[in-house]
């Protein structure tokens, strides 16, 4: 698929999100999770429409590297449980669990439903969109566009369904979230040359760090401008170790 289809793919992507957006709130229903599949049914009609061959190796699914794999399911559980224990050491409530056991609940949820679900997301964005971007651009370009498109893809979310008292910095701590999720999806899925290391991310992400949490005594704006403060300092550190390593190692 070429840069042209792309551009009209993605705007059939974004016409079909608003009209669900549009019916949700015609039918005064909040059920989100059926814009997961938006993307994938609409880059199959489309390749339908246009007698486009469809083809399984396109979504990237495939055994990934062990490293990626592992560290896509450790780093989101890292930051949901590094989230949980600041809220829960300012005293303002819990953000996962009250109890282990349901720490292990939301580990099992995240590893099968959730991991599966953001599968059918990631097959189109970090499958087939990276895969396609990748024979005309540099993977920082790739990753920055696919990041952009995705961060405003989920936009009415934001706007329609957070809730937020202070709309400006509540949307643009969410939207910088996933800027920086999806640049990290993109990294998993170039190292691993998977998408199924970006799934388990994604998917662990939405039980461990995209959910508005618990008992949260904080407004949403200010809990998710934290997770994004704690998101950016746990990656700014991680980029920082990582260039004293390369430095020793030389």
């Amino acid at each position: 698929m070429n840069l042209k289809d792309l551009k009209i793919l993605t705007f059939l992507i974004f016409t079909f999100t608003m009209l669900y957006f549009y019916v949700l709130a015609l039918l005064e229903q909040l059920y989100l999770g059926f814009i997961m599949i938006i993307p994938l049914t609409t880059l199959l009609i489309y390749q339908y429409a246009t007698r486009k061959k469809i083809k399984l190796k396109q979504f990237i699914i495939k055994k990934p590297k062990m490293a990626p794999l592992l560290l896509s399911i450790i780093i989101p559980i890292v930051l949901g449980l590094l989230v949980h224990l600041f809220f829960f050491t300012i005293n303002q409530g819990h953000f996962l669990f009250e109890n282990p056991i349901k720490l292990l609940f939301l580990v099992l949820i995240g590893l099968t439903a959730s991991t599966g679900s953001a599968l059918l997301e990631e097959i189109v964005w970090r499958g087939f969109y990276h895969n396609s971007l990748r024979k005309i651009y540099t993977f920082k370009k790739t990753a920055i566009i696919v990041a952009v498109i995705w961060s405003i893809w989920h936009l009415p979310i934001a706007l329609f369904y957070k809730e937020y008292t202070n709309l400006f910095i509540g949307t643009l701590s969410y939207l910088l979230i996933l800027f920086f999720t999806s640049c990290l999806l993109s990294y998993l899925r170039e190292w691993s040359d998977s998408v199924l290391p970006a799934a388990f991310f994604h998917g662990l992400m939405n039980v461990f760090y995209f959910s508005d949490g618990i008992h949260i005594l904080l407004s949403k704006h200010m809990t998710d401008l934290i997770k994004f403060l704690i998101f950016s300092l746990v990656l700014i550190t991680t980029l920082l170790l990582g260039k004293i390593h390369k430095t020793i190692k030389k």
